[in-house]
């Protein structure tokens, strides 16, 4: 890693990760200080008409800078481990995803630390919880002290360097006769740090339903049925298989969906690219990238993308991608030529 390239990633780790952890580290200790003066149970959430949550006083620091705490981490590990873990086969890493990660960390750490000590500070000295005031005030101080943090956070970090555009290649060809038939299958596997961003992210959530379900709020069901969904899925993110042959290119997940067909008269075009899941389309899955392309993005490096006839594109990244773009520009070929091509069960080509 050259000095350069160093720079996004060392700023990110005092913007994104030291100094948010050290917001919600003051705030806890303030709160820590005022515990003998707070009510028990203490107030945990207000509606239009007042104080309509409670929890148990031992849980209101773990509930709130717990949590925020683990979220800030959860987004540290993203941005900090992903280039080690996943493989960049020449796919250059972006320093916007530091800096924006960095500034989205900074400003929510300042919104919780604002909250957590506003809404401690509107309890103090109170037997009952129930009689505590307002925290509009508090609200509208941390979104203000959110505001200011989050682009404090953008603009303490460097630009880094520019990056190119990565090119798409066109796709080649095999050789097939008319009367010869073709198929590719291909397996895509989510690389090893998108499993451990969504396994991170799920125990995360699984954390916060626990606290919730501990202080007895009712949002702690809701909580429950979205870990739940969550958690399933994550499980047809996992692996999808792909699959080239006269029916064009289907993709699909090892549970049967999200499923994508897209039939050899609807390609216009077929090319191989270099692709960052992170820096491109935020993240790993089923994902749509910031200029509109749709796909199932698993892991960095090379992938299959194909232009339909209505301009959308859809891509995978799956190992081969280079001999899957050539299998479909080939039967797309075949089929515009008018070539007396016939599919059927028993179709032979290469297997990945």
């Amino acid at each position: 890693m050259t000095a350069v390239s160093r720079r996004p990633r060392t700023a990110f780790l005092w913007v994104g990760l030291i100094l948010p952890l050290l917001m919600l580290l003051a705030a806890a200790a303030v709160v820590a200080a005022w515990m003998p003066e707070l009510p028990d149970p203490i107030a945990t959430h207000w509606g239009a008409g007042g104080v309509d949550g409670f929890a148990p006083k031992w849980a209101y620091l773990p509930a709130v800078v717990g949590i925020g705490a683990a979220v800030v981490v959860f987004d540290a590990i993203i941005v900090i481990l992903a280039p080690r873990l996943a493989p960049s086969n020449g796919v250059p890493v972006s320093s916007v995803a530091y800096r924006a990660m960095g500034a989205i960390n900074l400003g929510l750490a300042a919104l919780i630390a604002v909250l957590t000590v506003g809404g401690a500070e509107v309890q103090k000295g109170l037997a009952d919880a129930a009689d505590a005031g307002d925290i509009t005030g508090w609200l509208l101080v941390g979104l203000a002290a959110a505001a200011i943090a989050l682009v404090l956070g953008w603009f303490l970090q460097p630009k880094g360097p520019a990056v190119d555009a990565v090119q798409a290649t066109p796709a080649g060809s095999i050789p097939l006769a008319t009367n010869e038939r073709a198929a590719w299958f291909g397996t895509a596997t989510m690389a090893r740090i998108g499993v451990v961003v969504l396994l991170v992210g799920l125990a995360t959530i699984a954390i916060a339903t626990v606290f919730t379900l501990a202080a007895g709020e009712a949002t702690g069901w809701i909580l429950a049925a979205v870990t739940l969904f969550i958690a399933v899925t994550v499980c047809i993110m996992l692996v999808f298989r792909v699959r080239v042959n006269a029916d064009g290119l289907v993709v699909r997940s090892i549970v049967g969906w999200p499923r994508t067909h897209i039939p050899l008269e609807r390609v216009a075009k077929v090319e191989t690219v270099l692709l960052d899941p992170l820096r491109e389309f935020g993240g790993w899955g089923w994902r749509i990238a910031v200029d509109g392309r749709r796909g199932v993005v698993l892991r960095a490096g090379e992938a299959l993308q194909v232009t339909r006839d209505d301009g959308r594109v859809f891509v995978v990244t799956v190992d081969g991608a280079a001999d899957a773009a050539a299998t479909l520009q080939t039967l797309r070929t075949h089929a515009e030529t008018g070539s007396h091509y016939q599919h059927d069960s028993n179709d032979r080509g290469e297997s990945a």
